[in-house]
């Protein structure tokens, strides 16, 4: 027998094993890295193709209710300059929260202009906003506007307005409705179905089916 066959084959077959073996350990090594990698591939396809729960989402509505009432009260609105430019009466009157408004049963508003001019307008009810900037009269709407007379501190009325409905802009003294008109001054008569007056401009536009008599004074 050859022995040194025998030992050249013998250390082939470890040469081989042990090759093996190193291409085995190696390929060991890098199976954490493979995992992490498909670990990650199926988080990202469970993300994309994970349906999403739809959450309800109720959104809380404020109801409409009474908050607080006052009860024969008074607001006043001041010009910049401090001079009293409005002052709104009421036998009654509710707040509610969820728009912020005041409802006024019988309101009385007095408006004061710069001119010595004094506008006073009363009706069923009225609603405010909450800075008092604007209001709505509704329901049997009397205005008058006087004039002080500065000789005996009386008033004398130069314009009567009536309607169901006035919406007071108090900032810009604007006053407007989109119902029936009728007005008076001095002996003339003018009616209409819309009306836009203007305090500060002294203006008045009156649009559909205006009508009205125009009375001159004699000299």
């Amino acid at each position: 027998m050859n022995l040194s066959k025998l030992e050249s084959s013998h250390s082939n077959q470890l040469s081989r094993l042990k090759t093996t073996r190193r291409i085995v350990d190696k390929g060991l090594a890098y199976i954490p890295v493979i995992l992490m990698g498909v670990l990650a591939m199926l988080s990202y396809w469970l993300i994309k193709n994970t349906p999403e729960i739809e959450v309800n989402k109720t959104r809380l509505v404020q109801k409409h209710e009474i908050d607080y009432e006052l009860n024969n009260f008074s607001v006043k609105t001041y010009r910049k300059n401090g001079q009293l430019q409005s002052l709104i009466l009421g036998q009654k009157a509710r707040h509610f929260a969820d728009n912020e408004t005041l409802e006024i049963e019988v309101p009385q508003v007095q408006v004061l202009a710069l001119n010595q001019h004094q506008t006073t307008a009363t009706s069923s009810r009225a609603i405010s906003n909450a800075d008092g900037s604007e209001l709505q009269m509704i329901g049997n709407v009397i205005l008058t506007k006087d004039k002080l007379l500065e000789s005996d501190n009386k008033k004398k009325t130069i314009f009567e307005l009536k309607s169901e409905y006035l919406d007071f802009m108090m900032d810009d003294e604007i006053i407007k409705t989109h119902l029936p008109v009728q007005i008076k001054k001095g002996e003339s008569y003018f009616e209409g179905m819309s009306m836009n007056y203007d305090n500060i401009q002294q203006s008045l536009i009156l649009k559909g089916r205006v009508k009205g008599s125009i009375i001159s004074r004699q000299p």
